[in-house]
């Protein structure tokens, strides 16, 4: 067990609420959390990224950097220059743009609440140009699993159970180990929906999504490979996997939409006319989400016409970003590696999603549902260290080696009693 899970057990989990700030930039949300570093503390704003894994942080270096608070490690006292993997430096690849870091340790705190234990991060001193006209905070909070993360080993997440995303302009909220005492009550009822692996480890936030169609067009659910999703607070639109990306851009073209550059966005004459989304997100058990047009577009300035966010994804994978997250509370469960949602659509109220049920075809496999990465290292760990004490045994054990010279001759008790009854008794 790693240092940071022996401190989480160790030390008593504390429950609490941080704002979030909203920004927004051509359509898309970005939400920062207030994150202080070192000793004493330098104060950054940080973007929450559940698409990630690693904390970084823009160092006094970087000179291209976003004008914003930027991190001196020479003024803090706890401040550990470390190496992951080999190398003192890193490259994250983000959507956005690429960042370089030195890697580090130090202390910080989640609005001015210490986390129990170090962490590793990256101080960055060069970024291209454009991250640089994207990112309008001094960083970046992964919130992934740690599994994912290149250097942030320990990572902020092996310090706490869960936290929870409330996503609503001014009055944005992280809680961790926590939810909004609105939603403690027994009348709120939560859909929880199990993470799912992906190559055999926990790395996004993935969850099951065998049912999707936009408008008329079916998407997932059909005799094509099954579909996944990633719940990603650092993206801000919904990105549809390459292999679905046409039939997205059909549907579009049929509602007269523009389509502004290869991988999207759109813009449209009107919203009315936008077809709309039904979804099924679960494992087993699934949960329906109808995402309407007003959902996912945006009137543009100036303009009758409206923005439309949805982009083509990087991954064979779909993305619900921010734009989706805005209308469903949801709490990302790390210990026990599974989401909990509630539906915060303006005509519903706060209540369970809609269960439905998820044909069998649609299920993952049961290889899929069992394999584990994890799991199967502790039993190649177990099948090592057996054979190595079989081993041991029988070198030590069952050889002669530790053996009296009278056991080299009587090797069993049979021997041993026919020698005895052939002798004479002594006398007395």
């Amino acid at each position: 067990m790693n240092l940071a899970a022996v401190l989480f057990f160790a030390v008593p989990a504390l429950a609490f609420h941080c704002p979030l700030v909203a920004k927004s930039s051509n359509y898309q949300s970005q939400y920062s959390i207030n994150v202080s570093i070192g000793t004493p503390p330098q104060y950054f704003d940080l973007i929450v990224d559940t698409g990630s894994s690693d904390l970084w942080v823009q160092g006094t270096d970087c000179t291209k950097c976003y004008n914003g608070p930027k991190f001196n490690s020479s003024e803090s006292a706890t401040y550990v220059p470390g190496c992951g993997r080999g190398s003192c430096e890193e490259t994250l690849a983000y959507g956005s743009g690429v960042s370089t870091a030195r890697v580090g340790q130090d202390h910080i705190a989640f609005n001015s609440v210490p986390l129990v234990g170090p962490v590793q991060f990256g101080v960055v001193y060069s970024e291209d140009a454009s991250i640089e006209n994207v990112l309008q905070n001094s960083g970046i909070l992964g919130l992934g699993f740690s599994a994912m993360a290149f250097f942030t080993h320990p990572s902020p997440t092996e310090y706490i159970a869960s936290f929870a995303l409330y996503l609503d302009g001014p009055k944005s909220v992280m809680s961790v180990n926590e939810v909004l005492d609105d939603y403690k009550s027994p009348a709120v009822k939560w859909s929880t929906i199990p993470v799912e692996e992906l190559d055999g480890m926990y790395s996004y936030w993935t969850v099951g999504l065998p049912e999707a169609t936009f408008g008329s067009t079916q998407l997932c659910g059909n005799t094509e490979s099954r579909c996944q999703a990633v719940l990603d607070s650092g993206t801000g639109f919904i990105a549809i996997p390459p292999q679905l990306w046409g039939r997205v851009l059909q549907e579009l073209h049929l509602a007269g939409c523009v389509l502004l550059s290869k991988g999207g966005p759109f813009e449209c004459a009107s919203a009315d006319t936008l077809p709309t989304f039904k979804m099924t997100l679960g494992t087993l058990q699934g949960y329906e989400v109808v995402i309407v047009p007003s959902m996912y577009s945006f009137p543009v300035t100036g303009a009758s016409t409206v923005l439309v966010g949805l982009i083509e994804s990087p991954l064979n994978l779909w993305i619900l970003g921010s734009l989706f997250l805005e209308y469903y509370y949801t709490q990302f469960d790390i210990a026990q590696k599974q989401v909990r949602m509630v539906s915060l659509v303006p005509t519903a109220t706060a209540a369970e999603l809609v269960p439905v049920p998820i044909a069998e075809k649609d299920q993952p496999s049961y290889f899929d549902r069992v394999y584990d990465a994890t799991f199967v290292e502790h039993v190649m760990v177990l099948l090592i260290v057996a054979f190595s004490a079989y081993t041991i045994y029988t070198l030590v054990f069952r050889s002669n080696l530790l053996r009296p010279k009278h056991e080299l001759v009587y090797v069993s008790d049979d021997a041993l009693l026919a020698k005895l009854l052939s002798e004479p008794p002594a006398r007395r």
